[in-house]
């Protein structure tokens, strides 16, 4: 989980909450819905908000996950800001293998990665198992009740993209220098020329920036 910078809203939505009994999944809505996606999925560098795993802009590949509920705010199923990108999360296979917007379900978060009042306020970060936590007691308590982050599969590339990291530094000659790690961090941050993070990018970022702290 990283903290998203969302950009404005579509234009077409934007005429959409216009029109008179405008509701999300509504009349005339298809095109309009397509256009989120594919600006979600740009801004999220296609990755799933919650879990950081690859999603595409179609109704296969993501889900347009509403943080603010439609069934608990209806007033709010039009407002772009709390509208996330998310991937399909298992859905239709048992309870105890869902994850993300399909184990959120209504349920409410305490923090929104893509609200920037909250971006400090995650807390998030990773151990060596691929195990995420945050600081903060109760949204760490959600993580794992309400998105299941630490399902295991999700555990397991997060564990493998910090055996990766760790590898790639331990082939440099010596002790890594401050250059190093950050042009390492850097690949991490950067979308590629389609847009795209790597995925469970949040993991590395967090190792590397741990190591650069430690230099200082």
């Amino acid at each position: 989980m990283i903290p998203i910078a969302k950009s404005t809203e579509p234009q077409s939505l934007q005429l959409y909450r216009l029109q008179a009994g405008a509701v999300y999944d509504g009349q005339n809505f298809t095109p309009v819905k397509q256009d989120i996606r594919v600006q979600l999925v740009a801004e999220q560098g296609y990755l799933c908000a919650y879990c950081m795993g690859r999603i595409e802009p179609d109704d296969r590949n993501m889900k347009v996950e509403h943080w603010h509920s439609r069934k608990k705010y209806p007033a709010k199923q039009l407002n772009y800001t709390t509208l996330l990108g998310c991937c399909s999360g298992n859905e239709g296979q048992p309870d105890t293998r869902a994850h993300c917007d399909t184990k959120k379900r209504d349920n409410d978060l305490l923090f929104n990665q893509a609200e920037p009042s909250h971006h400090s306020r995650l807390k998030i970060h990773y151990e060596f198992n691929g195990t995420i936590k945050s600081e903060d007691a109760l949204f760490d308590r959600q993580l794992n009740e309400i998105l299941n982050l630490n399902y295991s599969r999700l555990r397991d590339n997060r564990k493998s993209v910090w055996s990766s990291v760790t590898k790639t530094l331990s082939r440099i000659t010596g002790k890594a220098t401050r250059t190093q790690i950050e042009g390492l961090l850097l690949k991490w941050q950067q979308k590629n020329g389609e847009g795209k993070l790597l995925q469970y990018c949040g993991v590395s970022q967090y190792y590397l920036e741990k190591k650069l702290q430690r230099i200082t």
